[in-house]
């Protein structure tokens, strides 16, 4: 069954795949006239986590493979470690040295958004990779939030076989991430009443403040029955659940190496992870650069803007894995391009990587060329 069919079942309203002529896609318009070999850059917005240094990881290890192709001259990647004002520096930095595309991952939409209209006005090609923006003459290349929480609400309500009072830890508030994943949960359960919300709170995508915010959630509900938790924060909340000596409820999961290994040595922990790969960065890079050769965008593959539904010019990235104790691969969810997996296939792809790396994915070339060009 495909992943549409299963949002139209689960009651997930996700951005509908909308055909469009290339006359009525205004990024298109800078992707023309750059002459071989290119310089392309990127501006990473954030990098005091280990997400973040996977994305740039990856990232270079495309721009190396694009250089010995012949076609890049160079990709110059930059991080900014002081907000949007250090980002908008950079990337008029950027400007300055002529790139003929930029690949951006913005700390703050608003706040960067005169800097990326200079940047198209200047007939550079602008890719915003991860975090989207409201603006009709740039391409997003976000993962997919409606699969990354929709999917994980459905596993919960499924669990509690669709009966029950649950509790959620939500990422960044504002985050446009994050807000488009709280969409996600709230189409699900409306379709289950029978599944409470009793409270949702922000963990900030950090597990001490996860951590607090479980620890204050315990002591106000005493009838949990489930915990709906985004990435990096499961372990935190864990501990909480551990200081207050009250027994591990059905939890979705993190894909970091650490928590994978935890549940593996935790039977009792009923738990399921979707992957939020940081290879999205060397996909959105790939993608500006089939569009500075002159290949053929494959409109068919864009969907409607999550800000602003009325642009067609975002390519939502497909998560990679659904990750549980036992491979499912009966679930609606899985499809060629969202492989269901167990935990021991999960912690075989991590096999020699440090506690905090992510299980990571990203698209070759071909794979590229045959998802989302003609």
């Amino acid at each position: 069954m495909k992943l549409t069919k299963w949002l139209a079942i689960a009651g997930v309203i996700t951005l509908a795949a909308v055909p469009a002529a290339s006359e009525d896609l205004p990024f298109l318009k800078n992707a023309a006239g750059h002459e071989k070999p290119f310089t392309i850059g990127v501006s990473n917005g954030f990098i005091g986590n280990a997400w973040r240094a996977q994305f740039v990881a990856d990232i270079e290890a495309v721009a190396a493979e694009l250089k010995a192709d012949g076609d890049v001259k160079d990709v110059i990647v930059v991080n900014s470690t002081s907000g949007a004002n250090g980002q908008i520096t950079q990337i008029n930095s950027l400007l300055s040295r002529g790139i003929d595309a930029l690949v951006i991952n913005p700390v703050s939409g608003e706040a960067l958004k005169p800097v990326v209209a200079r940047a198209v006005a200047a007939g550079v090609l602008v890719v915003v990779v991860d975090n989207p923006l409201d603006m009709p003459d740039v391409l997003n290349v976000p993962l997919d939030h409606t699969q990354y929480w929709g999917i994980e609400t459905q596993w919960l309500v499924e669990t509690l076989n669709g009966k029950g009072n649950i509790v959620a830890i939500e990422g960044l508030a504002g985050n446009t991430a994050n807000d488009w994943r709280v969409r996600a949960r709230d189409e699900v359960l409306a379709k289950n009443s029978d599944v409470k919300l009793l409270a949702s709170v922000p963990g900030q995508w950090d597990q001490a403040t996860a951590r607090e915010a479980m620890t204050g959630l315990l002591a106000a509900h005493d009838n949990i029955d489930g915990v709906l938790i985004q990435e990096v924060m499961p372990e935190g909340a864990i501990r909480a659940f551990t200081a207050a000596g009250v027994p591990l409820k059905p939890m979705t999961g993190d894909y970091v190496h650490s928590y994978l290994k935890y549940w593996k040595d935790t039977p009792e922990l009923l738990s399921v992870v979707v992957a939020n790969p940081p290879g999205v960065g060397a996909d959105a890079l790939r993608i500006a650069t089939e569009l500075l050769r002159g290949n053929t965008l494959n409109t068919e593959a864009l969907v409607a803007n999550p800000i602003n539904p009325s642009y067609k010019n975002t390519i939502v990235v497909p998560e990679p894995y659904v990750i549980e104790r036992e491979a499912n691969t009966g679930r609606n969810w899985c499809t060629e391009t969202t492989k269901c997996i167990s935990l021991d296939e999960a912690l075989k792809l991590l096999d020699g990587k440090p506690d905090n790396y992510s299980i990571d994915s990203f698209m070759s070339a071909d794979g590229i060329r045959k998802h989302y060009f003609k």
